[in-house]
């Protein structure tokens, strides 16, 4: 018969733990934990380590030093009260800018230089106490090439000699043979030409093997530029740090002390080829201005004779007062004009014959002004003589005949004056045209005089001002001094490598870590499962329990009543599980029993929850459907050759009541495989299998199928088509990773029905750390059952050994 393939999600029986991430972190540090020894040695082994490292490690110094720059700048280089002209003429007090500064003194130039002078490309070791201690400057001999090839290779030469007495030494040359050698002789080598110098510490050291290296001076001084920092402590103070760190005090602080004399020294070489070079600058001006300067005043001189010029402000002041007086004179005339026509018409007016004219004191002649004083004199009188005697009286014609004579000349006067003025008049006009004239030249004059002066005066003042910057630079750079100054002397400080305060906690991580590392490769490189969260999160089949393993001497773990074993309590929640699974179903209820591969526990799973079930008073049989390798009968300790399955399916024997067995429980019978069939495969498709469950249903409250492994044979998918729910075995430490995908295969096939996975024999060694019991695990029956809780027996020390390595 067909059954619908449905998953019924029942609640799993679980060993004891809690939900939520807590509990992974808690399943996490168990697992770990579970390795205590594992860590302890570890830790050792750092620890171990950490040691050796710290006593063949040479110390390693650090050595500071500090500069002052003396000229007060900012980051931008700006510079207070220094203007433009004189930052650009003045190289010796130039501003510094101390970043530009910081990249001199980390420059390759420097460093290759100080390499050179404290010959740094040589090194001399002797070994002491299984370690290579650097000499220094206490070795007893110096490395000299006579003629350097350029063929030093990255890892540089290595030689070895013996000193054997003051004047003579060994190489040491295990390719061509040990050959003997007088100082100061000369070695021709593959590197060049070479020879070793005796030092004062020669004695010391007779008998002694020296180690020398020599190396490419490009890539010595490459490294120790890498280590030598340059820093500015504080933008708003001058003061620059530098820094390195060296296994010898000495040279480290000799590094830092002919970093700074070199760059002090090569700042001062700058200035004072700046200076020079300022100087010819300034040279060169001055002699191409002064020529300009001669030729302007030259155009000067030649443009004032040309003009009649001397001093052409005076001139125009000169101009202009001449013509002011000049106007002067014209109003003058003017006046006098205005006057002598206005006598010139009382002359002639017959009206003012005994009439006087007005005075003036303008009348500037002195002749008109005596005519008219007696004119005036000779009216006077003869006004007088009127008041007495009438005007026809004799004595009138004397006073009239003067009057007339004087009127007469006083006329004459009149024109002889105004010809006179008006020709004055057409003079000074004339005159003032001629002063206009050389007015209106003036500012032209001025325009072009002022252009070639102010030519004259610009070229002056440069020739001016580079005179004073020539006197300036040469005075400084007869007495340049560096802008630098040694704060402090380079000095070391307490030895910064290696610290056993941080190595030994660190090793001591390490080695942890190390641990962790192993434990994880160790669970990662396992291709079988050994968790449930493997399963789950790989496939979708609900596990509808979990059961331990526990050491034992019978296959049946499950006893009546409150056992003293938990694998019982186990078998019990999943007696419970088949209950829901079956939906509550009371009676006939058909559960196939199967694995991917052999030894998944199947066998052990029926044998015990059949018993289980028995002991609810649930009427049970057993078939021992695997007709390929059956287990069941030898489980119950009954006869393999009683007859079975296979005669009924075969049709030999079709009364169940001789071929059902009871198990020696109550409520629990058996139905052994009987004979292996050739065929097993034929006889499970035959309608005869349908028969027997259903004549079985009749009987029996639960039926259970133990059938074989469904990934080596397809028994189990045929024997599917009967039964109502299918419990699919996982064996911790024995099912590879891979069936997972095949369990979600059959899933997806829907091939079995009610599909529902179990996940048995978790051991305690295996897996502790991640559920809240220990458990155990077996590999066959006969002493390795499923179990858990047995009676604690006493443990030998082989046990306890072998417990405690399983711990690492």
């Amino acid at each position: 018969m067909s059954k619908k393939n449905t998953n019924t999600q029942v609640t799993a029986f679980t060993l004891p733990s809690s939900d939520g991430s807590s509990t992974d972190t808690s399943k996490l540090l168990k697992k770990y934990l579970f390795h205590w020894p594992l860590f302890i040695l570890g830790g050792a082994l750092g620890i171990l380590a950490a040691y050796f490292y710290i006593q063949r490690t040479n110390p390693t110094y650090p050595i500071l030093a500090t500069l002052e720059f003396k000229t007060p700048t900012s980051s931008d280089g700006t510079v207070v009260n220094k203007s433009g002209s004189e930052q650009q003429l003045d190289p010796i007090n130039k501003p510094i800018i101390v970043e530009n500064e910081i990249e001199v003194m980390q420059s390759k130039k420097l460093m290759y230089q100080v390499v050179n002078d404290l010959e740094l490309w040589a090194s001399y070791t002797e070994k002491k106490s299984g370690k290579n201690v650097e000499l220094y400057k206490n070795s007893p001999i110096k490395f000299k090439f006579i003629k350097a090839d350029g063929s030093i290779d990255g890892q540089g030469e290595k030689l070895s000699i013996l000193i054997k007495d003051q004047k003579s030494f060994t190489l040491i040359d295990q390719d061509n043979g040990d050959k003997n050698y007088k100082f100061s002789s000369a070695i021709k080598s593959d590197f060049g030409t070479w020879t070793l110098l005796p030092t004062a510490n020669i004695n010391s050291y007779i008998g002694a093997k020296i180690n020398i290296k020599v190396q490419d001076p490009d890539l010595v001084s490459d490294s120790y530029q890498t280590r030598v920092k340059v820093e500015l402590e504080n933008k708003d103070a001058p003061f620059v740090n530098l820094s390195t760190s060296d296994e010898i005090p000495a040279r480290g602080k000799d590094i830092l002390n002919s970093l700074m004399a070199l760059y002090q020294k090569d700042a001062i070489l700058d200035k004072g080829k700046e200076a020079q070079n300022t100087l010819n600058f300034i040279n060169s001006r001055l002699d191409s201005i002064n020529k300009g300067l001669s030729i302007a005043e030259i155009n000067i001189e030649q443009y004032k004779s040309s003009q009649g010029m001397t001093d052409i402000f005076s001139q125009a002041q000169g101009f202009r007062d001449i013509k002011q007086a000049n106007t002067k004179a014209q109003n003058d005339v003017v006046i006098q004009l205005k006057i002598i026509e206005e006598l010139d018409k009382w002359a002639n007016s017959p009206q003012n014959d005994e009439k006087l004219p007005a005075t003036s004191a303008y009348l500037q002649d002195p002749s008109l002004m005596s005519l008219y004083d007696k004119l005036t004199t000779l009216q006077l009188e003869r006004q007088q003589l009127l008041a007495t005697t009438p005007e026809t009286n004799p004595l009138f014609d004397p006073i009239n005949k003067q009057i007339a004579s004087l009127r007469d000349a006083f006329k004459e006067k009149i024109r002889s004056i105004k010809a006179s003025l008006i020709a004055t008049q057409g003079q000074m006009n004339k005159f003032d045209n001629g002063i206009q004239t050389s007015l209106k030249k003036i500012p032209d004059q001025d325009r072009k005089y002022n252009s070639m002066k102010r030519e004259q005066e610009s070229k002056e003042r440069i020739y001016t001002f580079l005179l004073e910057k020539k006197e300036q630079v040469a005075l400084r750079y007869a007495s340049s001094i560096s802008d630098s100054e040694v704060v402090d002397d380079a000095h070391a400080g307490k030895a910064k490598w290696p610290k056993p305060a941080i190595i030994y906690p660190l090793a001591l991580i390490l080695g942890m870590a190390g641990a962790i590392g192993l434990i994880y490769t160790r669970e990662t490189l396992n291709e079988r499962i050994m968790h449930r969260k493997q399963i789950e999160d790989v496939v979708s089949v609900p596990v509808i329990g979990e059961l331990s393993y526990q050491e034992s001497s019978t296959p049946i773990v499950v006893t009546e009543g409150r056992g003293k074993f938990a694998i019982g309590e186990q078998f019990r929640v999943l007696r419970t599980n088949l209950f829901h699974l079956h939906d509550n179903n009371d009676s006939g209820r058909v559960t196939l029993f199967t694995s991917s591969i052999s030894g998944e526990g199947k066998s052990f799973v029926s044998s015990n929850l059949a018993v289980t079930l028995a002991y609810a008073k649930r009427k049970t049989i057993i078939l021992e459907m695997d007709l390929r390798k059956p287990k069941i009968s030898g489980v119950f300790n009954l006869s393999p050759e009683h007859p079975g399955i296979s005669d009924y399916l075969s049709e030999k024997t079709l009364d169940l009541s001789k071929l059902i067995q009871p198990s020696g429980m109550t409520g629990l019978d058996v139905l052994g495989c009987g004979p292996i069939l050739p065929n097993p495969s034929e006889l499970l498709e035959k309608d005869t299998l349908d028969k027997l469950i259903n004549e079985l249903k009749k009987s029996y409250d639960d039926i259970l199928i133990d059938s074989p492994p469904i990934h080596l044979v397809t028994d189990a998918l045929i024997i599917a088509r009967v039964v109502d729910a299918s419990l699919y075995m996982i064996r911790q430490g024995f099912t590879h990773k891979e069936e997972l995908d095949f369990i979600n295969e059959i899933d997806e096939s829907k091939r079995l029905p009610k599909y529902s996975l179990v996940f048995n024999g978790i051991k305690k060694e295996n897996f502790s750390y991640s559920y809240g019991y220990s458990y155990g695990y077996g590999n066959s029956y006969g002493n390795s059952y499923y179990n858990s809780y047995a009676d604690k027996t006493k443990e030998s020390i082989g046990d306890k050994i072998k417990g405690f390595l399983k711990r690492f």
